[in-house]
């Protein structure tokens, strides 16, 4: 299915994570979320925990191995009942589950369908679905992805995932610098507000009513900050209350754990490559011990069993039980990198690319309504009469 499909069919859909709300459970206190919305199959509304959420999460990656899954804020043992970090943390399962919605495969999944509108033990829930075979991932992923069957697996398919891998790998602790630069930036432009704020609300009102007065004849037709235009102030206030920072911030943030999420899609790949592997040396194994049965030799299982053929039958069994795995998890393995090769990195790098420009657009208006703003309470103030005599 290419985006385009996958973006109409998605279309449609609407998911709110709102109303916070803080509960007790004996000693304990948690936050409940209400999760509402609705999509092609009707309307929703449920309330799930942060845990469910996670839980959500970590079925999706066990049951689609090798796809992307949205990252999740992460998880504060400590001080996650302050009211910042609720509302903070809600903002981003929001943007967990916007994600999701634009994801049709997860979206429409069974994984999401209990997740969005089950009554019950939800974790238990997810919980029972996270043991899926190599054949059900591979049955689910020839219907869901077979637009990119008959796609070629080369060595340069194989060096494209190996060097982005490398890639995100290396750019991550930059990233986190940049994050944390960002975050002082941020700090230091609050205080350079608050400051502003500061001598425009406070310092200079108070200084004409103390001082000035004192200086001037008619000191009530002489007070600047008294007489200003409060419309033009509060348009300037208003435009100084968030910065173009705030979202560059914002947004190194969420790249940096969306980096996480697609180098776990991609560890998804080595995890049954190594799978495969302990099964192929199991299978060796096997194949050496039945050669030995063959040629009589005692085997550790025949000081228990003397009866060779029932052995050999057995032995046979296991050796054409795990050759069945080996071919699924071949299957599955190359299944994956597909996946990875033509779909998950491929999306991944148009939506950075698509992001970074909005974010430039983003920023590049914020600025522009912030200094049309700064401007016209300026120049509305240099109109002053009293600035006419000086």
């Amino acid at each position: 299915m290419d985006q385009q499909t996958e973006e109409t069919l998605n279309s449609g859909i609407e998911v709110q994570v709102c109303d916070p709300l803080v509960k007790k459970d004996g000693l304990k206190n948690y936050v409940v979320y209400t999760l509402k919305g609705q999509d092609k199959e009707g309307q929703f509304c449920v309330v799930r925990r942060f845990n469910e959420f996670d839980c959500f999460r970590i079925t999706l990656q066990i049951r689609w191995p090798g796809c992307y899954v949205p990252p999740l804020p992460i998880k504060k043992s400590v001080g996650n009942m302050d009211q910042q970090f609720i509302d903070e943390r809600m903002h981003y399962l929001n943007l967990f589950m916007a994600k999701i919605s634009t994801i049709n495969h997860l979206w429409y999944s069974e994984e999401t369908k209990i997740f969005i509108k089950a009554n019950g033990d939800i974790e238990k829930q997810l919980v029972l679905l996270q043991k899926p075979s190599a054949g059900d991932i591979i049955y689910k992923y020839e219907t869901v992805f077979n637009d990119f069957s008959g796609k070629e697996i080369n060595d340069q398919l194989l060096s494209k995932i190996g060097n982005f891998s490398l890639f995100l790998k290396r750019i991550q602790p930059q990233l986190e610098t940049f994050q944390q630069q960002a975050k002082q930036l941020v700090q230091s432009r609050l205080q350079c507000q608050e400051n502003m704020n500061l001598l425009l609300d406070y310092l200079m009102p108070e200084y004409e009513k103390n001082c000035l007065t004192e200086y001037v004849v008619n000191p009530e037709n002489k007070l600047v900050f008294v007489q200003h235009n409060t419309e033009l102030y509060q348009q300037y206030r208003a435009a100084n209350e968030k910065s173009a920072l705030d979202n560059f911030a914002l947004s190194i943030k969420i790249e940096t754990r969306d980096i996480d999420a697609v180098l776990e899609a991609i560890l998804c790949k080595d995890k049954y490559e190594q799978i495969k592997q302990i099964y192929m040396t199991k299978l060796c194994s096997l194949n050496n011990e039945k050669k030995d049965i063959e040629n009589g030799k005692t085997t550790f299982k025949s000081l228990f069993n003397s009866n060779k053929e029932e052995i050999f039958q057995k032995t046979q069994q296991q050796i054409d039980n795990i050759q069945k795995e080996i071919e699924q998890l071949t299957i599955l393995c190359d299944m994956i990198t597909i996946i990875l090769g033509y779909v998950i990195l491929p999306r991944y790098k148009q939506e950075k690319e698509k992001n970074y420009y909005q974010l430039l657009k983003q920023m590049a208006q914020h600025q522009v309504q912030k200094a049309q703003a700064e401007r016209n309470y300026w120049l509305d103030l240099d109109k002053n009469q009293m600035f006419m005599e000086v």
